[in-house]
This record gives C-alpha cells, structure tokens and sequence, in this order.
C-alpha cells in the first residue's frame, strides 16, 4: 500500500511468495502504490514517502489516509495547521520552514482521493475471492493498509486478514490486533518460515493462534504476562531462502504510465541482521528488532542469485538490502563478481571503516554507491553514538569515495546527551576545508526511533519525557496509551537541559551551503617529476597553488589515509632528507595545516586533497581552474605558465575576481565537455609549472 516504493519491488512479499509456491500454494502481489502515485503524481508521491517538506516523522502520508479509517473529526483539520504550517521545535531534518500553500493543496487533494482509490483496490481484492489477504507495513503504509483491510472484512468476513512489515514489530503489531478487529493476525519479526504454516492453517479452516511470532485476539493478554512477545523464527541458513519472485511487480509496473519511460530496480539480499550491531548497537538506530544476529549467505548462492535476477530483470540497478557489508565478503563474493565482470550497479550499506583497497574492489564489483553510516565528524560524538569509527575514517572515505567514483549517502546527526558543545565549533570551523567532498543528504537534530537503544534504555542514556510525536495524535482517534504503542517516532527532553539548536548553529549555517559549493570546488593534487602539485579551488583556500618536493611530497602523500607521525617518519625513513623525528613531521605537516590541505586529530594526519588519475574534476570545478590558471599565471600557446611563488596568499584577490568571471560566465560554457589530467601539467628546471588545456 501507499506510501510504500513505487520503482522496486517488496523483497518481503517476493520472498513469501516465493515460499507459498515452491509448497503449491497460489498467491499474487498487488501493488497498489503504483496506482496511487499515478493518481497523485509521482514527484509528489516521492517526496512525501522519503521525506523533506513535509518529513517522514510528520505523517502526511498516514494523515492523507486517516479520514479513510476514521472518519472526519476536528483533529484531522487542526493537523495542517498544528504541524504542516507550524513546524514546530520537535521536526529533526534540516529545515523548520512551514510547508508551502501550494503542498499543502496537494496533499489535501491526494486526501480527497482516498475514497475513490480505496473502493478500487477493493473491487480488485474480490474478484479474487481470496482465503488470507496480508499486507506488509513499514513506515508511512499503516494506515492506507488498515483502511483498505477494513473494508475487505467487510466484504468478505471470512478471508483471514494479516499484517507484518516493521509496523508490527513487538508490541506494535499485538495494538494493531486489539484496536482494529478487522485484523485477524499480525506477524512479529521473520515471517518466512511461519508464514506457510500459517497459510495452511487458514486454508483448512484451522486457528492460526499459538504460532510464534503470531498475534491474535485470543492471545494479547497471554504473552506479556509469560516475559515478552514471541517473535517469527529467524532464518538461521539464508541460502534455503528462495529466490524473491518480482514477476507480479514487474507486471503491473509496465502496465502503469511509468513503463515506457523508467527503469526499475530490484533487491538482493546477502545477509541479514548487523554484525556491528552484534557487538555495539548504535545508539539511534531502530532497525532489527530482536533479529539483529548476523547471518549470510554462501558467495556462491549470492552470485547465483544476482545471476538470475539480473537476466530475468536485465538493465535494472541491484540494492542490496543488506544493513551492513559481511567483511568476508572482500574474500569470496565480491572478486568472483569482480571477476564476472557483469555490467550490473550495485548499491550497498557499509561500515566507515573501509580501506581504500576495499572501496576500490566494490568499485571493480560494480558497486557504484555506499551507504557508509558517517553521522559526525567528532570523535566524542561517535563514542556516545557507539559508531565504531573516527571522524578522520570517515572524512577519508568521502575523499576516497570521489576519487574512486562511488557515491555516498550519508547524513549528520547532533543533540546527543553529554555531547561536548565545544565540538560543533571545532566541527564549523572544519566543513569549509571539506566542501569539496560529498555533502550530506541529510541533517539534523537526532529522532527517537523505537527499538533504538536511546528508546529502550533512555532514561539511562539521558533522555527523559519520551512520547509519540504530535502528529500522530492527529492520525489516530486512540488513547495516547495505544498511541505509544504503535508509534514508530517519538520526542524527548533531555535529563541535563542543553540548547542544542543554539551551539549547533554555525555548524549547520556551513553544511547548508556545502551541496552549492560542491559541484564546483575542489581541491586536487598532481604529481609531475619530483614534484607533487596541489590545487586548491575551495572558497576557503588560503593559497591556490602549493608545490611540494622531496620530503614534503612524501609526507603529504603518505597522508592519504590517516597516519600517525611517528608511521610518518618511519615511512621517509629511507626517503633523501630521511630520516626524521616524529617531531619533525609535525613541523614539516603545520604549514599544510595552516592552508587546509590536512586535518589533524591528535598526533593522525589526513591529507584532503584528491590525487588526478582515475580522478577528473567535474566540468565546473574544471572551468573554475582554467580561470584560476588564467589569474595567476600568463599565457603561453596552448595554455599557461604559473609561479608557485606568485601563487600564495598575494593572489588571493585575483583569484576570487575569477571565481567571480567563473560564476557569471557559467552558463555560456555550456555544451563544452572538459578534463583535467596529470599528463597537461609538468614543471620546469627554475620551478615554473606549466599547463595544457584540453576540451574533449
């Protein structure tokens, strides 16, 4: 149901259905959110299922289907001005802007839709006259889906109506079956393997009751009361799983408006559960609930899999729906899809930690973006979120992940109890020198999300008053006790009061203007002879142009991953200038600090900038170095002679006037394709370097 994805198929139900065949039990996947976006148009439907204006935590899609459930009440219509309008201290993302009057007429139209749209997937649920009707529920689908469930009960009260998704985890689904008699059962954790039993119980008119994982009516009250509710049994050998069944999916996506134009993509599964989590469950992640043992796949079922998916479904993009990448995966699975060589993108979820060897090998794999889990720059930040990674580790996979042509999605979390305030000024001071790597998608004060540690252990972690946000008042006509066990979000207060808006400020100030300045800085290095050349293209630049050699160069260089002094000086040991103390190295590496070109932490030093190689510029960041090269240096034929030393902080002046020619004459640079390569740069005997340009 709506608001669930639109191009990918549900692996969940593709797997259930999987199963129920390979036992001889027919079942059809309908996915009604397609014809949902269809009717309320799809970059609508988009933004509202992922979040932005209005969030995910708002509830619009829940709301737009609440009337549908409920019926009208004055809480729906206070809904657009208590929360769409107001916006009020407890939204997370990075923006409180009210949303627009023009949004706000969408999502009121998309409400008046629901009835029409609901009447229809009805009329296509009976004429199948089925025996159990499931539906899957995750974030913004609870409530279309229990609109749609009732009124399938009430047209055919004798087909058992099911739920699982995320929505039923725990004590969540055992309220979906005390406050909605329409629901027959809701499914807690895995439901591959409980599933078909229940299935066959149902056909042969038994009692599904008494099942794990399982909730009925008959016994809400028993579970608590024995020390907790069961759950679904975990998978323990994922390779007995059948391949997901996406045919229903792929169906109906090309019978809808969306087929001739859009390329779907589709989900692989290698493993589930965290093996981090296993040890250090992030604070704010909600993800796993009691299943977050690690289980995966064998290389060698994984790659049949993706075999199979991939020539049944040619041309579509591979998600793994992996929470994290099996380490063990760099030994077998990934080189035998390396070495495969099939023309597949890949998507996975990573831990920071991954050496540049390893994000080189998913590159070669066809992995093509990372979800890397950085959340902070600092430090202390990560202790408290038990992240298991420095904020030089993370810095330097974003720096990798440029050069290596990976995309990452990543996002800044903040307002953590006993973060130190101290952090988000150092953290200001830092992301100008960064704007030349992958921004985040995302920003914010952190959410409350059940299941996390901060959820169930809060009063511990420094959080007190924890309770459902407001929407959630204004989707559900229920007691707020039964609102606080079926909401997903939830506000707080902290245990020490701090004002996290207040110290965060500079901090974020910085990280709204880093996607603008992305595209078009940078900051690069060129090794020609024995000199290695870095350009510095940021707005924060201090000199535009830095030429190193000997000693220098080899530092700088050695800093491309974070290293210590004292592996520093062992590393020019041998080198000619070498060797050198510890203390020396830190005296060489103060005056790349000064110009930004490194980060420090302690006694570990991280260069910045990108080596050219694999790596080019993107065409703004290209034309903005042209004019650079025209500011500082003079024309010979066929390019440019600089000085490195006219090119230090006396040149500041020219240089942003080009950056100020560079912005204004951007857009009649269009169609002209350029490059930057280590072969257009060499330098001479007095030191001079000169450039070569080149249009492709």
């Amino acid at each position: 149901m709506p608001f669930g994805g639109v191009f990918s198929p549900s692996i969940g139900l593709s797997l259930l259905k999987a199963e129920l065949a390979a036992q001889g039990i027919p079942a059809r996947v309908l996915y009604f959110s397609i014809r949902f976006a269809e009717l309320v148009g799809q970059d609508f439907y988009y933004k509202l299922s992922t979040g932005g204006i209005p969030s995910v935590d708002e509830l619009a899609g829940e709301w737009i289907f609440s009337r549908a459930l409920f019926g009208a009440r004055p809480e729906n219509e206070a809904y657009v001005d208590e929360i769409l309008r107001k916006r009020t201290t407890w939204i997370t993302t990075d923006s409180e802007k009210p949303a627009s009057p023009a949004l706000i007429g969408r999502i009121l139209r998309a409400r008046q839709a629901v009835d029409g749209f609901l009447d229809r997937c009805r009329d296509e649920i009976l004429q199948a006259r089925p025996k159990l009707v499931g539906f899957s529920s995750m974030f913004q689908q609870h409530v279309a889906s229990l609109a749609l469930a009732r009124l399938v009960k009430q047209s055919l009260p004798e087909t058992l109506v099911v739920f699982g998704g995320a929505n039923c985890a725990d004590v969540m689904g055992a309220e979906t079956v005390r406050r909605f008699p329409f629901v027959d059962a809701a499914v807690a954790g895995e439901a591959d393997l409980v599933l078909p039993e229940l299935v066959r119980r149902a056909l042969e008119g038994r009692p599904v009751s008494g099942l794990p994982g399982v909730r009925t009516r008959d016994g809400l009250d028993a579970e608590p009361v024995a020390g907790g509710f069961s759950h679904g049994p975990m998978v323990r050998d994922l390779d007995a799983l059948p391949y997901p069944d996406y045919g229903d999916y792929f169906q109906q996506f090309e019978a809808s408006r969306y087929g001739p134009d859009w390329q779907p993509s589709i989900y692989l599964e290698t493993s589930r559960g965290c093996w981090w989590g296993e040890k250090s469950h992030c604070t704010f992640c909600g993800l796993n609930p009691r299943t977050i043992a690690f289980r995966r796949k064998s290389a060698r079922r994984a790659m049949d899999e993706l075999v199979w998916l991939t020539k049944r479904h040619p041309g579509c993009a591979v998600e793994a729906t992996d929470n994290i990448l099996d380490m063990r995966s760099f030994e077998d699975f990934v080189p035998t899809l390396a070495s495969r060589r099939r023309r597949v993108t890949l998507f996975y979820e990573v831990k920071a930690n991954l050496k540049k060897e390893q994000l080189r090998r998913l590159r070669d794999a066809g992995v093509r973006s990372i979800q890397p889990g950085i959340e902070s720059f600092s430090d202390p930040v990560l202790g408290l979120m038990r992240k298991g990674t420095t904020a030089l580790q993370n810095i330097q996979l974003l720096k990798w992940c440029k050069e290596l042509g990976i995309e990452p999605g990543w996002n800044l979390i903040w307002g953590f109890p006993g973060e130190p305030l101290e952090e988000y000024a150092r953290m200001a001071g830092l992301v100008p020198l960064l704007a030349h790597l992958p921004p985040p998608a995302d920003w914010g004060v952190l959410r409350l999300d059940r299941f996390s540690p901060s959820f169930e252990d809060a009063e511990r972690l420094g959080f007190v008053d924890v309770k459902p946000v407001p929407p959630y008042r204004h989707v559900y006509a229920l007691p707020d006790e039964a609102l606080a066990r079926l909401a997903s979000f939830f506000t707080f207060d902290y245990h020490e009061p701090r004002d996290v808006r207040g110290y965060v400020a500079g901090l974020e100030k910085k990280v709204r203007v880093w996607p603008r300045l992305f595209r078009s800085h940078d900051l690069f290095s060129v090794g020609r002879g024995g000199w290695l050349l870095v350009w510095d293209l940021r707005p924060a630049s201090r000199a535009p142009l830095t030429a190193l050699h000997g000693v220098d160069r080899v530092l700088y260089e050695a800093c491309d991953s974070a290293c210590d002094a004292r592996r520093l000086a062992e590393s020019v040991a041998s080198s000619p200038g070498g060797p050198i103390s510890p203390e020396e190295v830190a005296r060489r590496l103060e005056p790349l600090l000064g110009r930004g070109l490194m980060v420090r932490d302690g006694s570990r030093y991280l260069a910045l900038a990108i080596p050219l190689g694999q790596y080019s510029p993107p065409d703004p960041a290209v034309e903005r170095f042209y004019d650079l090269a025209r500011a500082l240096g003079k024309r010979v034929p066929g390019g440019w002679v600089v000085s490195p030393d006219t090119a230090g902080v006396a040149a500041t002046r020219k240089v942003r006037a080009a950056r100020s020619r560079s912005r204004h004459r951007g857009p009649s640079r269009r169609g002209r394709s350029l490059r930057l390569a280590a072969s257009q740069f060499s330098v001479d005997a007095r030191g001079e370097v000169h450039i070569r340009r080149v249009t492709r």
